[in-house]
């Protein structure tokens, strides 16, 4: 029954219309011994605030924009490195679909949803403290991608412009926080974290029939935020886990399922 609560609760917040933050899991180590290894399946979805800078060209002051929307499928490499530690690699693909707004010029609106692309990340989690079914531990993981979309025509303010977007973002976090096992089944995690997001918007094409390429700053609005997320053991090998992520301005939800070996 309690297995059945979990999946039910999980399935029902992937469903849920919150959306790029990365998966995090449990702060601790799962893989307890040196050379142990584990494989997952992630997926993630964010509903982002980003601070965008000043564009001169288009006469755009700095602005926030809302519901920056990023969905990433990825693949989890780890490794045990002894001592309660590990270190992991992803890798995967991902998509950006700014809402509709009039942040920023209505750029984000004009520009519509980008093609799949590339996600490259990794990072480390260090077991800190294990006694009785509960521990603390410290993550650190970063991710990298490069998200392009197709050219379009459109108006910024007086400005006519046909321009194509490349938007090439770096994400940070840095979380730690208890696990406690409720039972040999069922874990629960979670924790404050520390967000990061560094990035360029590039933009090639005409505004008002010159040609032209410009280029302005990407940084994240919120810098502190808190998860939580539970796991459940399907099998001696197996686990599944649920997490939703949140700062003042951002969320996030997804999923995870990890095989370790």
């Amino acid at each position: 029954m309690k297995r059945l609560v979990i999946i039910t609760i999980g399935i029902m917040l992937m469903s849920t219309q919150v959306l790029a933050f990365d998966l995090m899991g449990p702060t601790t180590s799962r893989l307890k011994d040196s050379g142990k290894t584990s494989i997952g399946a992630e997926y993630f979805l964010s509903d982002m605030e980003i601070d965008a800078d000043s564009i001169s060209a288009l006469d755009l002051t700095s602005d926030t924009i809302d519901d920056f929307e990023i969905e990433k499928i990825t693949a989890n490499l780890a490794l045990g490195m002894g001592r309660g530690s590990e270190i992991f690699f992803r890798f995967g693909v991902a998509d950006v679909a700014p809402d509709n707004n009039n942040d920023w010029g209505s750029i984000p609106d004009s520009m519509g949803s980008s093609d799949e692309v590339l996600v490259l990340g990794g990072g480390a989690k260090w077991t800190l403290y294990s006694n009785a079914g509960f521990g603390w531990g410290l993550l650190a993981q970063m991710s990298w991608a490069e998200y392009d979309f197709d050219g379009r025509s459109y108006s910024v303010g007086a400005h006519a412009v046909t321009l194509s977007p490349e938007f090439e973002i770096v994400e940070v976090q840095i979380a730690t926080g208890p696990t406690l096992e409720l039972n040999d089944d069922i874990t629960f995690f979670g924790g404050p974290f520390l967000y990061f997001l560094n990035g360029d918007a590039d933009f090639e094409g005409t505004i008002d029939g010159s040609q032209t390429t410009i280029t302005a700053d990407l940084d994240q609005e919120s810098l502190l935020g808190g998860y939580i997320g539970a796991e459940l053991e399907l099998g001696q090998n197996v686990v599944v886990s649920f997490e939703v992520q949140a700062t003042s301005g951002s969320s996030g939800m997804g999923g995870q399922l990890v095989w370790k070996f």
